[in-house]
Formats: C-alpha cells, structure tokens, sequence
C-alpha cells in the first residue's frame, strides 16, 4: 500500500506489514527507531511494505508494540490467521464495572443482530453486508470474552469448613 492510503487510516490494517507501516508514521519512525537503538532510515525501510530489501523482524514488531502500546500489528496478524485479539481486563472489577461489562455485552450483540436483520432484509447477503455483520459479531466475542474475564473479579472465596 502507499504512504498516501496508508498515513490517515485510523483504522485496522488487514496486512501485519501495512499495520507497521501506519504505527511508525504514528508514533514516529525516528523516534522508534532511537528507542529501539537503529538508524531511522532503516526503521523507515523496514516499515516500508514496498521495500524487499530491509524486512520487518518479529522481534521488532514484538519491541515496537512495547514500545507504543498499540496492539495494531497483534491485530493484524490475528485477523489475517483468521482470529481476533482481545484486550481483557486489568485486575479485580469492582460490581458497578461488572454491570457495566454485562450492558456493553447485551449492547454489542444487539447491535449484531440488527446488522443481520437489516442485512436479510431484502432476502440477500451482499458481500459487504457479510463483511458488516463478521466486524459486528468479532465485537460481540470481544465483549464476551472481557465478560468471561470480569467474572473472575466477582469470585470470592468462602472459609473452608473443617
């Protein structure tokens, strides 16, 4: 992809590389690269998905990622093996974010489901609507997921008896 296309999408990137290439203009080839103790014409070439001479290595996408806090080319390599990422919960939740976690679940798949409604509607699935309802139900297992870890926050262990 180009520079161009790539600079203002705020959006996911489909291609690991592609989602590289947009956290580097992001977060600033130059300074990524003095972090990670590589000249900046290199970082920038690696970060290139048109350059075929300096590739992007695991381990720096890996300290790119640490360094950033931006999860874009995790989630990038998810989708593309046909998967999601998701960033569960810190810590112990407390009852009211609990409720909250269990709202957003019930708002995610509602939210689902009126996509495949809508979508039905005229008796056809068009490719986008498809592409439309798979981004909303990815939501939805999201949700779900940050619910399956806020659950171990409402655990509370009893005195044992004997």
């Amino acid at each position: 992809m180009l520079k161009q296309t790539l600079k203002h999408r705020k959006t996911s990137c489909i291609e690991p590389e592609d989602a590289a290439h947009v956290v580097g203009l992001e977060h600033g080839t130059r300074e990524l690269a003095e972090q990670m103790n590589i000249r900046p014409a290199v970082l920038a070439n690696k970060l290139n998905p048109d350059n075929e001479t300096n590739q992007l290595y695991l381990r720096d996408a890996v300290f790119m990622t640490e360094l950033t806090n931006d999860n874009r080319i995790l989630e990038a390599w998810c989708a593309k093996r046909g998967g999601v990422f998701v960033q569960l919960p810190e810590g112990i939740q407390s009852d009211e974010e609990f409720s909250d976690q269990l709202l957003e679940v019930m708002a995610v798949v509602g939210d689902a489901m009126a996509t495949i409604k809508a979508s039905r509607a005229d008796g056809i699935v068009t490719p986008q609507e498809r592409q439309q309802i798979g981004l909303h139900l990815r939501k939805a297992v999201t949700e779900l997921l940050k619910l399956d870890s806020a659950v171990d926050g409402q655990v509370r262990h009893l005195p044992s008896r004997g």
